[in-house]
C-alpha cells in the first residue's frame, strides 16, 4: 500500500482523497510510515480518511464514497490504489475539462486501463511507448486474460490511432475508470467484497444519461501486487449466490 502510494504521488501532482480500511494497529503503523516518507511528507494536498475495520466483508463502495465526500475540487478522477496514472495525467484532465465543457454537460471521461504482470516495469513516458510495450507483450489491456468485457467498450483498437476524444456506448459489465463532476452519483454501498461494485456505479451513470468519452492521450496501468483478501469471496459459492440476488435487486432499482 505505502509503496503504491509513494509511486502514485510521483505520477500525480494534484490533490488526492484517499480512503483506507485499517485496524487501529494498522492505522498507527501507516501513520509512522507516512511520517518517515519524504515523498508523502512533502505533500500538502493528500487527505487520508480511515475507515476502521469491522466485520468480515470489505466495504469497498463505502470506502469509495468516503473518499468522494471529502473531495473539494469540482471534478474527481476515480481510481484504485493499485493503478499508476501516466505522468502528466492531472494536467491533461484539467485541460480536457475545459475542452469538453464538463461544467455544462454530464460526461464521464474514460482513462483507458492497461496492466503489467511485471514487478519492474519501465513506465511508458508516452502513448507511442505504451503501444510498443503492448505489441511486445510487456503490457496488456486491463483484465485481458480474465474479464475482457469490463473494458471492451473502451475500444482499444480505435484508441491506438485516436487523436481526438471519442464517445462510446455503455454495455453490460462496463467498468472503466472515469473522471466526473463532484456532484456525480455515489457508489452503491450494498456491494461489498468482490464483484459488481464498479459495474453498478457505471450502470447508474449510464441510467442518468452520462456520456462516456474516451480520452485519446490518457492511460493508467495496473501494477501487480500480492493477492488481496477479496479473492476469498471470489471462490465462495454462498457469496456468489448473494451477489446474484443483489445484482437483480439493483437492476430493478435502476
Amino acid at each position: 500500500l505505502s509503496l503504491s502510494l509513494q509511486a502514485i504521488c510521483k505520477h500525480w501532482e494534484g490533490p488526492i482523497s484517499l480512503a483506507l480500511y485499517l485496524s487501529d494497529a494498522e492505522a498507527q503503523q501507516f501513520l509512522r510510515y507516512t511520517q518517515g516518507s519524504e515523498v508523502l511528507m512533502s505533500r500538502g494536498n493528500v487527505g487520508y480518511h480511515i475507515v476502521y475495520k469491522e466485520g468480515q466483508f470489505y466495504p469497498v463502495n463505502l470506502l469509495r464514497n468516503v473518499a468522494m465526500r471529502q473531495v473539494n475540487t469540482p471534478y474527481m478522477f476515480l481510481s484504485d490504489i493499485d493503478f499508476l496514472p501516466m505522468y502528466g495525467l492531472y494536467e491533461y484532465l484539467r485541460k480536457s475539462v475545459v475542452q469538453l465543457d464538463m461544467a455544462n454537460s454530464k460526461k464521464a471521461l474514460v482513462v483507458p486501463a492497461f496492466e503489467t504482470l511485471r514487478y519492474r516495469l519501465s513506465y511508458p513516458k508516452s502513448k507511442a511507448e505504451l503501444l510498443s510495450q503492448l505489441d511486445m507483450g510487456t503490457l496488456f489491456t486491463f483484465r485481458y486474460h480474465v474479464w475482457t468485457k469490463g473494458h471492451a467498450p473502451t475500444n482499444f483498437a480505435k484508441w491506438r490511432t485516436a487523436t481526438t476524444p471519442y464517445r462510446v456506448q455503455w454495455e453490460a459489465d462496463f467498468e472503466p475508470y472515469v473522471m466526473v463532476r463532484r456532484d456525480s452519483p455515489e457508489y452503491d454501498r450494498r456491494f461489498v467484497g468482490f464483484g459488481w461494485n464498479k459495474v453498478a456505479h457505471i450502470m447508474e451513470l449510464d441510467a442518468q444519461e452520462y456520456e462516456f468519452v474516451v480520452l485519446p492521450n490518457a492511460y493508467m496501468i495496473h501494477m501487480p501486487h500480492a493477492p488481496s483478501f477479496i479473492t476469498k469471496f471470489r471462490s465462495n459459492k454462498q457469496y456468489r449466490v448473494c451477489l446474484k440476488t443483489l445484482k437483480e435487486e439493483f437492476q430493478q432499482n435502476i
